[in-house]
């Protein structure tokens, strides 16, 4: 009996990258949510799960089989002591108070297994948008979309400021764009009211917290510094654009450098000068910057939100392209049932395929062979006055109908009775299929004569009557086998055959080559057809 897998000691032989890369390839059985296990991993243009490397996890994008729902999928670097306390808070506060900026997730301790141990995963919709500093980039020009994303803000802070809520790094990598309204991701240090008096799990982006902040500036007002710097660069951007090239790298505008000594800061100097909205929240950060973490004002107490999206604005408008690494690989659709071909056309038409010993494909499986010359029992096709019944009784049997038809042509017409009716009928009819079996006879000794006829021996009658058969040069037979060996192979299919096999004549002159015996064509990789049984 195989062992359960068990839940690894919480500090040692952490997964790295590429063991949770090797799982996630295979959903099904490396995770334990239902939801988790009916996807696939999106992929780069090498086939490779697609991985996003984070400061705390790594983050992948999986899609449903049966849906069109996305997940992100975190799967973390590390031992976090107390990460499983911290989010099962963080799911009971914003189940009871939830906020629309924050995208819902769930928790599983242990809802990956690597390596036969189980390991926590945090798993949310997949947001699909650019991030905010790729989405100010893209949209530098357009005034009225800025203004649009600071009035966003404005909302995005009041949202969590009612709800009790600090998401302990607001920086440009942790900001979605979605539509032109914004989302929040990476929940690793956000602050719930249940967390009060703890410690936090990190310290944010350096460019955008407060200089002095450590592990123990940790409650509700956590973000005021931060969302401040953040609406002071997107309104000091409406007015100078050029702003974004000369002080944009690893950040918006603002840099720790900044921070730490604005008086001397190039930066902050440019922003006074651009209006008094833009200096009285420059000088507000200033003073934020050189006293006490938890001295920083609450953004909603100095501006207001002022506007909301304009009538002649739309998603659309508001819309960015975003640049992926993802490969676009259609996924199988399981809600459609397989399209299959007929029976009575792939029994005429489709050709038989070799076996292979390592994919199983739609003609790999043994199937019935189909009649030769399209009717069981036609042994000589160049016998025509002896295969005509057959094909003529045949044709009878399947079509009963019109023997109704011609007793009522002459029940109406001729104005005869039942009986005379009934016999002139089935008459009628019986010659109408001795006659079409006769033609269907003629035209299988034909083919036959064709088909059994050397290729100099019709290439010169074509020439004699002024019209040839083909106008490409045929193909050149292979050393040491000459155009009258008996086997007749196709290059397109790798298969070859009798000479009177009836799917010799299907196949066009310039996939023709022939073999002289059955172990030259298998020396040169033909398979023998299955129809005809050439080897054999």
């Amino acid at each position: 009996m195989q062992a359960q897998p068990t839940s690894l000691p919480a500090h040692r032989n952490w997964p790295s990258a590429r063991q949770f890369t090797e799982a996630i390839q295979c959903p099904a059985v490396c995770f334990a949510e239902p939801e988790l296990k009916g996807t696939l991993p999106a992929v780069d243009r090498l086939g490779m799960p697609l991985v996003t490397s984070g400061q705390f996890a790594f983050v992948y994008k999986l899609k449903a089989l049966n849906s069109s729902d996305e997940f992100a999928v975190r799967c973390f670097r590390g031992y976090l002591g107390d990460r499983d306390q911290r989010y099962r808070a963080i799911q009971r506060h914003l189940k009871a108070h939830p906020v629309s900026f924050l995208s819902d997730f769930t928790y599983s301790p242990e809802g990956i297994l690597v390596s036969g141990h189980r390991f926590p995963i945090l798993s949310m919709q997949w947001i699909d948008g650019p991030t905010l500093d790729l989405y100010i980039e893209q949209m530098l020009l357009r005034r009225e979309v800025l203004v649009h994303l600071g009035q966003e803000w404005l909302k995005l802070v009041a949202a969590l400021h009612s709800a009790e809520i600090a998401h302990g790094d607001l920086q440009h990598g942790n900001i979605i764009v979605e539509k032109g309204g914004l989302r929040l991701v990476d929940h690793d240090g956000l602050f719930v009211p249940e967390m009060k008096n703890w410690r936090s799990s990190e310290v944010g982006h350096q460019h955008y917290q407060h200089p002095r902040r450590d592990a123990h500036h940790f409650d509700a007002n956590l973000d005021n510094f931060s969302a401040l710097a953040i609406y002071l660069t997107l309104i000091s951007l409406v007015e100078r654009p050029e702003l974004w090239r000369q002080h944009h790298d690893e950040n918006l505008l603002f840099t720790k450098a900044d921070f730490l000594d604005p008086a001397n800061s190039l930066l902050f100097a440019k922003i006074k000068e651009l209006g008094p909205e833009q200096r009285h929240l420059a000088e507000t950060l200033e003073t934020a910057a050189v006293n006490a973490p938890e001295s920083a004002p609450y953004l909603l107490d100095l501006v207001s939100i002022k506007s909301t999206l304009p009538q002649w604005m739309s998603e659309i408008d508001l819309e960015a392209k975003v640049k992926t690494r993802e490969s676009k690989v259609q996924l199988p659709n399981t809600r459609e049932h397989p399209r299959w071909i007929p029976k009575s056309t792939s029994a005429r038409y489709a050709p038989a395929s070799p076996n292979s010993n390592t994919v199983q494909t739609l003609f790999g499986a043994a199937a019935p062979s189909p009649a030769p010359f399209g009717l069981p029992g036609i042994t000589d096709p160049k016998a025509v006055w002896s295969n005509t019944p057959k094909f003529a009784r045949h044709m009878l049997t399947r079509t009963f109908l019109w023997w109704y038809w011609g007793m009522y042509i002459f029940l109406k017409i001729f104005g005869l009775d039942l009986v005379p009716a009934l016999l002139f009928g089935f008459i009628s009819v019986f010659m109408v299929c001795l006659i079409a079996g006769f033609i269907r006879a003629q035209q299988i000794a034909r083919r036959a004569y064709i088909s059994a006829t050397p290729k100099q021996a019709i290439s010169s009658t074509a020439s004699q009557v002024g019209a040839p058969l083909h106008t490409q040069t045929p193909r050149r037979a292979p050393a040491g086998i000459t155009t009258n060996d008996p086997l007749i192979g196709n290059t397109a299919l790798n298969i070859y055959h009798l000479t009177d096999c009836e799917w010799v004549r299907q196949i066009v002159s310039k996939n023709r080559v022939t073999f002289a015996s059955s172990s030259d064509a298998s020396s040169a990789g033909y398979k023998a057809c299955r129809v005809c049984s050439p080897a054999s």
